[in-house]
């Protein structure tokens, strides 16, 4: 019975989803000064939305398309966390590259 309960409490234990990680801190040498660095607008509405209303836009989306310039470290990262945060929330298989 302990055997069988303690696998249940591992499986249990298992199966936790794990909290949203914050956006990456920028990397590129230039452009820290800018007001609007780190902020996330709707272009539609023009608000200021957090991270947590974008992962939940995006993962009701039916297709993500995500541009960077190429050489900007900071893009690239970006790219990295909408990557693992959409997966986390997506249907596997529905994250492409």
């Amino acid at each position: 019975m302990r055997v069988v309960l303690l696998s249940c409490l591992m499986l249990l234990a298992a199966c936790q989803g794990r909290p949203m990680l914050p956006p990456p801190a920028p990397l590129a040498p230039l452009g820290h000064e800018h007001a609007d660095l780190g902020r996330i607008v709707d272009l539609a509405s023009g608000r200021t939305i957090d991270p947590e209303q974008l992962l939940d836009r995006l993962a009701r989306a039916e297709r993500v398309l995500v541009g960077e310039q190429h050489d900007n470290p900071d893009h690239h990262a970006l790219q990295l966390w909408l990557l693992r945060e959409l997966f986390r929330l997506r249907p596997q298989g529905s994250v492409l590259m």
